[in-house]
């Protein structure tokens, strides 16, 4: 699994540009991956490796709208089960809020 994102992270890092500035920095994977962990409640990326499998076949026009993607659903569900407060759209906008996954820069570490 950590070669198949380490593969993916290649493809996806080739096609960098205004993901700069998005309001998700990171590689798509990792957003996919925190993404996939927090749906599926866990922090193991083996025991997530369908869903990521699934949400890497999804179509984006940009790295960034891929990530932003990912980061509003992840803010909407933890919005929704009370572990984070605010709106969606504060949530959003906050750089800080990223998962582990994005925050290390890979799985592991």
């Amino acid at each position: 699994m950590a070669i198949g994102i380490a593969v993916l992270t290649g493809v996806w890092s080739a096609h960098a540009g205004s993901a700069d500035r998005c309001l998700a920095a990171g590689e798509p994977i990792h957003w996919v991956a925190d993404y996939c962990m927090l749906k599926m409640e866990t922090d193991d990326e083996i025991a997530a490796s369908g869903c990521i499998e699934e949400e890497t076949k999804r179509s984006f026009p940009s790295r960034c709208a891929s990530n932003l993607h990912f980061k509003k659903a992840m803010c909407e569900a933890m919005i929704r089960n009370g572990t984070r407060a605010g709106t969606v759209e504060l949530c959003v906008k906050d750089p800080a809020f990223k998962g582990r996954v994005v925050e290390r820069g890979g799985v592991g570490g």
